[in-house]
Formats: structure tokens, C-alpha cells, sequence
């Protein structure tokens, strides 16, 4: 299995250049990364305020023998059409902890400790934000952070509820006698690798971790 590739498929779909400057088409972004409607979570700038129904916190058990690589990503928008997204790997720690810290690079390719950050005005360019750190903690079912510029002013705040999602391969399913499990989905048209939705946390594994968050 091509892991490298998979991170970069799964994580992010946009290129960018090496400065904060228009990020690439919105066209290369996954279902899960396009902005989300009006909702619970919020993102407040000194140029507006967007939201989204949830910060989402993600888990997908990947390679031989299964690892869970774990993203948490809010994408949000503006009413006027603007948005705003983040997206960042965590690692095990993260689940013990609550808290992560990232420092917010405006490359592709990402591993725990880095994350992106881009948002776009409506009418305007999507933009990367190109250095600074991101922070985030988790309470109970309850998410925030802030966006903190490479000077340590605060470029933005968000808040809002942490939804959890499971990917894990079919035999888990199988084996933890899920119910009416759903048909199998392709995790890559270049890995092939199969993986279905645990929407019951029937599996251990999956609920070892949505466990840690209640």
C-alpha cells in the first residue's frame, strides 16, 4: 500500500504555493473537506464570523496491521458565501490529552503537529495561511481553538461540538456482528484498499476512542 500517497489523498486534496497566496481549486477538495452548512460550530475572524454543524474528528484504520489515522477538520462558512477550514492529523496522544497543538504549514502533505488552515471572502481567492499554530482542546463532546499568527496575535477562534467517525476494514465488522453494516467503500481508487463506516462503534477499536470523548 502506498501509505504516503493515501495521507495526502485522504487529508487534503488542494495544492498550494510556498506563501500565503491563492490556494488551488476548491475542485480537488473531498466531499467530507467542502463547506459545510449554517450550524453549531463557529469561527469568528475580524472579518466575520462562519460556521458549520460540528468540528469533525475522524479515525481510519489503514495498512497490515490496521492503524488508525486520525484528522480532525472544521470546514465552515460565512452567510455572505465566504468560508473558512482547517484541517489536522493527531496522533494517540491527542486522545489522552484533549489538547494538540499544530504549527499550520501551506503544504499538502501533513503528519501530527502540522495542520492547514485556508479560508476565502466571498467573491475573493482562497488563501493559505502560511505560518503560524493552531491549538485546539477538547471537553466532553465540546471543541475549541484558536489560530494564532507566527507574531502570536490571534488571526481566529472556533468553537462548537466534536463529532466522531470510524473507518475500519469489513472482517471487524463482521467479526464484532454489527448490524445492517453498510456495503464496503473504497478508501482509494490508488490503494484499493476497502474499509466501511463503523456508524455503531461496534468495533472495539472504534469505541475505545469515541469512548475517550464523552
Amino acid at each position: 500500500m502506498r501509505h504516503g500517497a493515501l495521507v495526502v489523498a485522504l487529508l487534503l486534496g488542494a495544492c498550494a504555493k510556498p506563501r500565503e497566496e491563492r490556494a488551488a481549486s476548491r475542485e480537488g477538495l473531498t466531499a467530507a473537506e467542502l463547506p459545510q452548512p449554517r450550524g453549531a460550530a463557529t469561527v469568528r475572524m475580524d472579518q466575520g464570523t462562519y460556521s458549520a454543524p460540528s468540528v469533525r474528528f475522524s479515525a481510519d484504520f489503514l495498512g497490515d496491521p490496521p492503524v488508525p489515522l486520525m484528522l480532525v477538520a472544521l470546514s465552515a462558512r460565512s452567510e455572505d458565501g465566504g468560508t473558512w477550514q482547517f484541517r489536522m492529523p493527531v496522533d494517540e496522544q491527542f486522545v489522552k490529552s484533549k489538547h494538540a497543538t499544530a504549527r499550520i504549514i501551506p503544504r499538502t502533505a501533513l503528519g501530527a503537529g502540522l495542520a492547514v488552515v485556508d479560508y476565502q471572502r466571498a467573491g475573493g481567492p482562497s488563501v493559505l495561511m502560511d505560518e503560524g499554530t493552531l491549538e485546539l482542546t477538547v471537553t466532553g463532546k465540546q471543541a475549541k481553538g484558536e489560530v494564532r499568527m507566527k507574531d502570536g496575535r490571534v488571526r481566529a477562534t472556533f468553537e462548537g461540538p466534536l463529532t466522531f467517525e470510524c473507518m475500519v476494514p469489513p472482517a471487524w465488522l463482521s467479526k464484532a456482528n454489527a448490524q445492517a453494516a453498510p456495503a464496503p467503500v473504497p478508501a482509494s481508487d490508488e490503494a484499493g484498499e476497502v474499509r466501511v463506516l463503523d456508524e455503531a462503534l461496534a468495533t472495539p477499536q472504534c469505541r475505545s476512542i469515541a469512548d475517550a470523548f464523552r
